[in-house]
């Protein structure tokens, strides 16, 4: 008889061993092959950036893939439906499905294929002695590079993506709304919001901006939407009216988002109205300062003040995209609009009122919590993780403001709340800001480096004496009358004039389009950068040279690289098309490689630098933080010695070095003595052994409860 090869096979010889005297032992068929995964979309050739999702139709199954070329194992990369595979270059998804009871699936693989280079590339350059704001330079142009990345090279990464961003922006304060409406001639008014908020010839594309909800320090008057005489209260709000705002600030708001419709708005209140504060906080009650009065009935009308104000705006045509409880809620004042609001008001506030207001209403309208500044980031921390998981639906992160502590306090709440996401929602610039150029390149650069999905300023308009405000006002009363503007209105004329915060921040706003997402850029030792994909593909990198002379440094990009030199104290936008072509090539270890030019960290902050080289340094170093570095090369093992540029006014501690994991022994541990101060600087070094090839590289701290030490760069010899 014939017998078919495979299982029959094995029967038929199980059938024969049994008639002689093999015995009656029980035969166990093959395990069934699990299903073979299947890739969305499917491989083929693409323009921009792809994320592709693996799924498997076997129960329980776990998929393991490569991108290398190689065959897919179980040590292979696990797949995560929550984290889609970023491909922007040609590349090759090979899969395996892994189910128990099953046999491995056959291998999947998809091609995702990105043919085209990069365009030229187009540049955008600013000096801080103002000879050049904006201004269009020759454009330059990649060419082949896969060489190892050195000490003055920035290293843009497509494949390694963080925060979707909504824009940049100021506020529609009250004198500025003011200022562009009535001071300013209509005639002109067109052409200078079409230069704030379009793209078109010197437009900015400002698209992210706030609202104060009633007076704040930039105002012409105290008001609320709902006033009454000392003494009365109006808990049914019976006596709401936005007809402050229809003068003036939402005809405003109505031409800019006219002229943006990807506009995201904020509104925030400096106060609530006055009848609405505790009488044992201050008395008579105000708007200037106080607490709120934390009883049933006047709780529900704090919050409906919200539902009414988003849905009179909304009426108008202008839809609020965010608001935040209070501004500023530990920074209470009698000298303007304002009022205190501890963590553990805020919290009980947003549970039991605000945010049950806003759902019985049927709005979509978010909560930024906190809206102050990056020195108390357990504020956001407390209230957002006693919120429940539904409650966290209606919260979209944490806004932040920067007048204290430093940004990278918002990747630390981020790293906590991965699902949320963070906003600065205001930093003004002001005459007692000694260089206005370097503060906002630095600071704006590094507050994108740490999650933020957007950068705001504070009022869009001014006049020549910097207000009108309440100090100029309104005799007794305060805030700010040193802030500066975008655009300064004359009082007189109405002509408008264009300060430096324009063009510092539409280096960004410009060419940083909403949806964009930022991608890994590196920094140098006098170069800070960030770098963005744009929706339609195209890439914009902000480069800052803080240093007085000029600095010369290559961009890596793929598999190919452009060389430019920045003049001293000078801004660059790089913007070009196309996709990268080819893996990017490592880091050598013997760069000097910056503390900040990290892939990802928890458990400090990063803060501007005082060493003499660096933008930033890696601060707030708590025990146990750690800093991730992808693919540093070194070579075939001939470092010895790593040294490390520190500075400790703590106890001191150790810095170990570990390859690809924590796991195991580190190739090098070292002393991070006490320097005498914290930007007290001095260059220690360690011994190296056992480290060759291409590794993600792991910076362990450990030390004293009391602070370890700041780290600026590190570099193996």
């Amino acid at each position: 008889m014939t017998v078919r090869r495979g299982y029959s096979a094995i029967l038929f010889a199980a059938i024969l061993l049994a008639g002689c005297g093999g015995g009656g032992g029980t035969i166990t068929p093959p395990e069934q092959q699990a299903a073979t995964p299947t890739f969305s979309p499917s491989g083929g050739t693409f323009t921009s950036i792809e994320k592709v999702s693996l799924s498997d139709t076997t129960t329980g199954a776990a998929i393991y893939y490569t991108t290398d070329g190689s065959a897919p194992t179980e040590n292979s990369t696990l797949y995560s439906s929550s984290t889609p595979i970023a491909v922007s270059k040609t590349t090759t998804i090979q899969a395996i499905a892994v189910a128990s009871g099953y046999a491995n699936s056959a291998v999947a693989a998809g091609t995702y294929t990105f043919p085209g280079s990069a365009s030229a590339v187009s540049v955008v350059l600013s000096t801080n002695d103002e000879t050049k704001l904006m201004a269009a330079q020759p454009s330059v142009n990649f060419s082949a590079s896969a060489q190892d990345a050195g000490t003055n090279t920035i290293v843009v990464d497509p494949t390694q993506q963080y925060q979707s961003m909504e824009g940049f922006g100021a506020a529609f304060t009250d004198s500025a709304a003011f200022l562009l409406e009535k001071v300013e001639p209509s005639a002109s008014l067109t052409g200078t919001l079409n230069d704030l908020f379009t793209r078109n010839g010197d437009g900015i594309g400002l698209s992210f901006m706030r609202i104060p909800m009633g007076a704040s320090d930039i105002a012409l008057s105290v008001y609320s939407f709902d006033d009454m005489p000392v003494g009365q209260s109006d808990l049914p709000l019976a006596s709401f009216s936005i007809a402050h705002d229809q003068a003036y600030i939402l005809p405003l708001i109505e031409q800019a988002k006219t002229l943006n419709p990807q506009m995201k708005l904020m509104a925030s209140p400096w106060s609530p109205p006055g009848w609405m504060k505790d009488p044992a906080s201050m008395n008579p009650v105000s708007m200037l300062g106080g607490d709120l009065l934390m009883t049933s009935a006047n709780e529900t009308a704090f919050a409906n003040y919200f539902v009414k104000y988003i849905q009179a705006y909304q009426a108008a045509g202008v839809p609020i995209d965010y608001i935040s409880l209070q501004n500023e809620p530990e920074n209470p004042t009698s000298a303007y609009p304002s009022m205190q609001m501890h963590d553990a008001v805020q919290l009980p506030l947003l549970q039991g009122y605000v945010l049950p207001a806003l759902s019985s209403a049927s709005l979509t309208t978010k909560v930024l919590v906190w809206d102050h500044n990056w020195d108390t980031p357990s504020y956001p921390e407390y209230v957002l993780g006693g919120l429940t998981a539904q409650q966290l639906t209606q919260v979209a992160g944490t806004a932040w403001h920067g007048y204290g502590g430093a940004p990278g306090a918002q990747q630390i709440v981020q790293n906590e709340f991965p699902a949320l996401g963070a906003w600065e929602t205001e930093h003004s610039g002001g005459t007692w800001v000694s260089d206005q150029f370097t503060a906002d390149f630095l600071e704006i650069t590094q507050v994108m480096r740490n999650s933020a999905k957007c950068y705001v300023k504070w009022s869009l308009a001014l006049n020549e004496n910097l207000g009108p405000n309440l100090t100029q006002n309104v005799s007794g009363l305060g805030g700010c009358n040193t802030c500066t503007p975008i655009v300064t209105v004359n009082s007189q004329t109405g002509a408008v004039t264009k300060d430096i915060e324009f063009y510092t921040l539409g280096h960004y706003s410009k060419y940083v389009l909403p949806g964009a997402v930022r991608v890994y850029s590196s920094n140098t030792p006098y170069l800070a950068s960030v770098a963005f994909v744009n929706p339609d593909g195209s890439t914009a990198l902000i480069a800052y040279n803080g240093s007085a002379t000029g600095q010369t440094f290559q961009v890596q990009w793929g598999t190919q690289s452009f060389n430019y030199t920045l003049p001293g104290v000078s801004a660059a936008t790089f913007t070009w098309s196309g996709t990268a072509n080819g893996n990017t090539p490592p880091v050598a270890a013997t760069a000097q490689i910056q503390g900040s030019s990290f892939a990802s960290e928890s458990g400090l902050e990063t803060e501007n630098t005082g060493d003499s080289t660096g933008a930033y340094d890696l601060g707030y170093v708590s025990m146990g933080a750690q800093a991730i570095y992808n693919n540093v090369d070194f070579g075939s093992g001939t470092a010895t010695t790593v040294s490390v540029r520190e500075a400790s006014a703590g106890g001191g501690g150790t810095l170990a070095f570990y390859l690809d994991s924590t796991a195991g022994t580190p190739i090098s541990t070292v002393t991070l003595p006490v320097t005498g101060g914290w930007q007290t600087w001095q260059t220690v070094t360690g011994p190296v052994s056992g480290a060759t090839g291409v590794h993600d590289l792991y910076l362990v701290f450990a030390g004293s409860p009391s602070g370890i030490a700041n780290v600026n760069w590190f570099q193996f010899q």
